[in-house]
């Protein structure tokens, strides 16, 4: 139909909603990555633990299980399987920190937003799981657990971890051929290096969307935004 979207075009939002092609591909780009391999139904994981084990294709942590022992491959595995006919299995990488970085494209040029740091800890919680991002209310919605500025909260700006992250996100953002904005989870180990995690290129600019969010913790108003973002589509 030839109609402008704002938005990456589905074959990007294919090839991120895969995690394992999308750790493939920053990965060439020079961008670090956890140690992993896909996994499918009756496969042996070789990688030690501690590990991750992940459906390929999973949103908001379902299926994720942090396997502190060899012996608790097999359940792990009968979890992430439920939610995906491939599973990743790869190397836990020590807290740090957690944080998502989003872009947005403005004028021509790469602009990182504030980052946005979520709740973990290497005893009590080592992984953030799907009770950390959503939750069912008495009334059956679903709402956004990590917007109660507990388990996440904006990184001030002048954090040293925020330009290095900003800069890694530019070149996932490029290497993936993203295109207006995107999102990137990063882990941050005990030295400040950021680890691509995945791509989360599903943006609603509501109100408390993330990218709304870290836009406004930049001084940038939803209407400015959507501005940013119509020129940016229109050309």
């Amino acid at each position: 139909l030839k109609i402008p979207y704002i938005g990456n075009t589905p074959d990007i939002m294919a090839i991120t909603a895969h995690k394992a092609r999308a750790k493939a591909i920053v990965a060439a780009a020079g961008v670090k990555v956890p140690r992993g391999e896909i996994l499918r139904s009756g496969d042996i994981p070789t990688i030690k633990p501690p590990a991750v084990v992940k459906p390929a294709s999973s949103d908001n942590s379902l299926g994720v299980t942090l396997v502190k022992d060899a012996t608790e491959y097999k359940a792990a595995l009968k979890i992430a399987f439920e939610y995906a006919e491939e599973v990743i299995v790869e190397e836990y990488i020590e807290l740090g920190r957690e944080v998502r970085c989003g872009i947005i494209v403005k004028d021509g040029e790469l602009v990182g937003l504030p980052l946005e740091e979520y709740l973990v800890d290497p005893y009590e919680k080592p992984i953030r799981n799907y009770a950390d991002k959503l939750q069912q209310g008495d009334d059956g919605n679903l709402y956004l657990t990590a917007k109660d500025n507990i388990k996440a909260w904006i990184v001030n700006t002048h954090d040293p971890i925020t330009q290095k992250v900003q800069e890694v996100a530019k070149k996932c953002h490029q290497a993936l051929g993203c295109r207006h904005y995107s999102l990137f989870d990063f882990r941050i180990d005990p030295n400040g290096e950021p680890w691509f995690l995945e791509a989360g290129l599903y943006c609603s600019f509501a109100p408390k969307s993330v990218i709304s969010s870290m836009a406004k913790a930049a001084g940038i108003s939803l209407n400015e935004l959507l501005i940013i973002a119509i020129n940016e589509t229109l050309g």
